[in-house]
């Protein structure tokens, strides 16, 4: 969990791997549906260029969406510490 949503380890039922799924935050004022169309538009154009990027420190993005008001990307599933491990670890 972090400061703009969650990401859940799921499992790609057609392809049959392992991916992560990042589930945004909604934010701002739900109910102005002007902001809400400003946001989906911006996740869709950022989460198209991040799919674009190819490189070996760029994490694979695979899908993107939105589910019952939440927007999510499928990206690759790269096991290991998080940033908050890393550090108590090297303490």
């Amino acid at each position: 969990r972090g400061g703009m949503g969650e990401v859940w380890r799921a499992l790609d039922e057609s392809l049959g791997r392992q991916v992560a799924v990042k589930c945004l935050k909604p934010v701002g004022p739900q109910h102005d549906q002007a902001f809400t169309r400003v946001l989906r538009e911006r996740f869709r154009r950022e989460a198209r260029v991040a799919a674009s990027l190819q490189h070996r420190g760029v994490t694979v993005v695979h899908d993107f969406g939105e589910y019952e008001g939440v927007l999510y990307l499928v990206m690759e599933l790269l096991d290991g510490q998080n940033l908050s491990q890393l550090l108590e670890e090297n303490e």
